[in-house]
């Protein structure tokens, strides 16, 4: 299996060196800070933006930090854009994890048993990879989650 080329400093110096002698020259001339600014203006490479960055760093964070992270967004901070009360990037949070989990228990039911009950296959396994392994979830699927919550809301 061949090695994965380095995409740092020196790679994108060679490129601007060879692909964009203008942006090069204005490099060494000063008018760019830093090789990474000159990739930019030359086309090589994208401007990381402030949102690219957060959900860079929201898909590395473990579930307990992203647990953290929304705690102190519900803290009166911002509310998230676009993202349901249960889940965020079709990811259900952690406390909708407990809360399926705790009237599951009550109700001495079973992964499948609460799958028929939205209207799915008791096979299908989604909501199961959707709280244990964070995996992420249909729509249609979270939309009865957020219906079927309401409904044991007493429970």
């Amino acid at each position: 299996m061949t090695k994965k080329q380095a995409r740092d400093r020196a790679y994108y110096e060679e490129r601007l060196k060879r692909d964009d002698p203008a942006v090069y020259a204005d490099l060494k001339a000063g008018k760019h800070r830093t090789v990474a600014d000159a990739a930019i203006a030359a086309g090589l490479k994208k401007a990381r933006t402030r949102l690219l960055e957060l959900k860079n760093a929201w898909r590395k964070a473990n579930r307990s930090e992203q647990h953290e992270f929304l705690k102190w967004i519900r803290g009166g901070v911002v509310t998230p854009v676009s993202a349901s009360s249960i889940a965020i990037g079709g990811r259900l949070i952690p406390a909708t994890c407990s809360r399926i989990s705790d009237i599951m228990l009550k109700r001495d039911l079973k992964p499948g048993d609460l799958m028929n009950e939205m209207g799915f296959s008791r096979l299908n396994a989604s909501l199961g990879n959707g709280m244990k392994r964070g995996w992420r979830l249909q729509p249609d699927l979270i939309a009865a989650i957020e219906k079927w919550l309401k409904d044991n809301d007493a429970i």
